[in-house]
């Protein structure tokens, strides 16, 4: 293996995370955002910073002259303007007041706005209004994602990517589809800075409806999967017999198109797909929507119109939504079978082993699990006529109990305003967020596009007009809208009174707890440096610890000997990997670096090692096993279980050797020998 702590070893020094620093904006950087974050390195004995922003290398008509004892400082004001060149410096402040000399002058520029059709915002209600920015993805004729304020004041955009926004979670990560160069970028993800951070394979056409990372590190999203099909008896059928088909209802003769689920890795690789017509049945299919005139159009059968998943790590389940289906559906992952379906009642030819019929939604969009185990979803209401309904759209919550029936949770019904002009009926698209005061966000393309603030109790208390088509009249393209926090997620402050001391005391835990999770010591290292340990913080330096420990690891040196070990020993299957570094970090190391472990066989964090072990290995088998490690804690999940225990002793360990060890070895090439 690489050089580190053990097999996959995967530990390098806090202090290197914790104390680093960059400047932001960097010199000469193209910016596409109006909240424009400024970022420096600490400087040691110094308690503040005084920060200069100017439009000139003189610095005169300051925009920005502030001291702070921060490091980061994110300007909100509407002094940065779209269009326009910028100069910045900082400098130190010490306890005495007397200041250090000014870090060298940077610029940047901030890049054209993005026409946004003229967004209008309302507030109705100013104290309920759930604070933060909306983020809104476009699928019109000028596809494109961009951020607002509660105001209307366009802070963000996709700089002309021709993205459209389908999901953006916490960090920062936005998942969607460029149109730049079709096929390759229609699924991608990228940041606030407009660099991409994953793409999926070239000359891959991955659905634009919706890609997103899941929890195990990897990437999910629909790619079309075509079939041949019968074409239905029904109005259109002569229609079909004029092109020369049978058209009888039985004979397998026009494309039928369904969505796969694919799952790849971080290099695009396809590793798991779900094909609908494995579990599908080609009996259940459209009759209502008109989807059977459309395909004689457009040659090929628009079969279930995929447009969302949900990955529950929790249950290892996906639920996705097939509009032209009607249908939701609960699948278990990896297996792929069918824990349940949910739509319309049976007749209506779409299917007669659905739960929950009730729930009434046809055309639905956006899919999501809350944390409670409820179901969200926006139901388009295309086919509400069939039940005796007016054409309309619902925001829907309910909870599936026992896989076998359903409560209505909260449910709410898109106005009719004023006018006809103002029917909020969305025919398509469309999107629902929980926020994390209750309210809902709901998005639709009704009346030019429409984005609404709804409190529990169905007030409306903000709504955006996004005026996409001239008409109000006409509905709108935007795809789906969410309410983010900043559009600098990442953005911490650190400031250290002791940094030396602080410093000091992290290398020496470090040095002396080698193997301990880092689940367990970056709270430590916070508490070190009196920043506190909240969830957000830990999770800013455990994602940022993550991304530096697979670089370092896959850059670093091979323990010698470890190679022809390895070699030496590849036909047995009893190989196991125990670590504290998380599962699936660990499983994407291997695959990086070609190591033929079976991933079933590899063992990681949040689980402790003793944890693992005992989970997985039959305790009268521990005679056959040597546990190979370089820690106090592989020592000690050894001796829990009476393994025999191998202790790597190199330069960079200051353990002494474990009470606990069989044998003691500086590199492989010893236990080959």
């Amino acid at each position: 293996m690489k050089k580190n702590l053990y097999f996959l070893l995967n530990l390098i020094f806090v202090t290197s995370l914790l104390f680093s620093g960059m400047m932001k904006p960097s010199d000469g950087q193209f910016i596409s955002y109006v909240h424009v974050l400024f970022e420096w390195d600490q400087e040691p004995g110094a308690n503040s910073y005084n920060l200069q922003v100017a439009q000139n290398m003189q610095f005169s008509n300051l925009i920005i002259d502030l001291e702070t004892s921060d490091l980061v400082f994110i300007y909100k004001d509407q002094d940065i303007n779209w269009n326009e060149s910028y100069y910045w410096r900082v400098r130190p402040k010490f306890n005495d007041d007397t200041y250090g000399d000014w870090i060298d002058t940077f610029t940047f520029r901030v890049r054209n706005s993005n026409n946004t059709g003229n967004i209008q915002t309302t507030i109705l209600n100013e104290e309920a209004y759930y604070e933060g920015l909306t983020m809104m993805g476009d699928l019109s004729n000028d596809n494109r994602s961009v951020v607002f304020d509660k105001d209307g004041r366009q802070i963000w955009n996709d700089h002309n990517k021709n993205f459209i926004m389908n999901y953006v979670n916490e960090y920062g990560q936005i998942s969607g589809c460029s149109f730049n160069d079709f096929p390759n970028y229609t699924g991608s993800v990228i940041n606030y800075d407009n660099n991409y951070q994953w793409t999926g394979p070239d000359d891959v056409y991955i659905d634009v409806h919706e890609v997103k990372a899941i929890p195990n590190g990897n990437y999910m999203g629909f790619v079309w999967e075509f079939q041949e099909g019968p074409i239905p008896l029904g109005e259109w059928t002569n229609l079909y017999r004029g092109l020369g088909y049978e058209a009888d209802g039985v004979t397998n003769e026009y494309p039928w198109f369904g969505q796969a689920i694919v799952e790849w890795d971080e290099n695009g690789n396809e590793i798991w797909r779900w094909n609908p017509f494995d579990h599908f049945s080609m009996n259940d299919y459209d009759i209502y929507g008109g989807t059977w005139w459309n395909a004689y159009f457009d040659g090929q059968f628009d079969w279930m119109h995929s447009n969302a998943f949900y990955f529950d790590e929790v249950e290892s389940a996906i639920y996705f939504s097939a509009r032209h289906l009607s249908r939701l559906t609960k699948i278990d992952y990896p297996s792929g079978d069918i824990i349940w379906m949910i739509g319309m009642p049976s007749g209506y030819n779409t299917g007669d082993e659905h739960i929950c019929t009730d729930l009434g939604f046809t055309w639905q969009h956006n899919v999501h699990l809350l944390d409670n185990g409820n179901i969200t979803l926006f139901d388009n209401g295309n086919l509400s006529g069939l039940f005796g309904q007016d054409a309309t759209s619902r925001a829907l919550e309910f909870r599936v109990i026992d896989n076998s029936y359903c409560e209505m949770v909260w449910e709410y019904t898109l106005p009719h305003w004023d006018t006809e002009q103002w029917d909020l009926f969305g025919p398509w698209m469309g999107s629902v967020q929980t926020l994390e005061n209750g309210n809902k966000l709901i998005n639709t393309v009704g009346a030019g596009g429409h984005a609404l603030e709804v409190t529990p109790n169905q007030d409306i208390i903000w709504y955006a007009a996004y005026n996409i088509t001239n008409s109000q009249e006409d509905p709108g393209g935007n795809y789906r809208s969410f309410r983010i926090p900043s559009i600098h997620p990442n953005a911490y402050s650190v400031i250290f009174e002791n940094y030396e001391f602080a410093k000091s005391l992290i290398e020496d835990h470090h040095l002396m707890n080698g193997g301990v999770s880092r689940y367990e010591k970056i709270p430590i290292y916070l508490k070190f440096c009196n920043l506190g340990s909240s969830s957000e913080l830990i999770d800013h330096y455990l994602k940022k610890f993550s991304e530096i420990v697979i670089k370092l690891v896959l850059e670093s040196d091979w323990v010698p000997g470890i190679i022809q070990f390895l070699e030496k020993i590849k036909e047995k299957n009893n190989i196991f990997i125990v670590s504290a570094t998380p599962e699936c970090e660990i499983k994407k190391i291997c695959t990086k670096l070609a190591i033929n472990i079976p991933h079933e066989n590899i063992f990681g964090s949040p689980n402790s090692k003793e944890v693992n072990i005992g989970r997985f290995f039959k305790k009268e088998f521990f005679r056959e096993y040597i546990f190979f490690g370089d820690s106090i804690s592989d020592s000690q999940a050894a001796l829990a279980f009476d393994i025999d225990f191998a202790f790597r002793s190199y330069n960079l360990n200051a353990l002494k050797t474990p009470t606990y060890s069989n044998y003691v070895f500086s590199d492989f090439e010893n236990v080959i020998n």
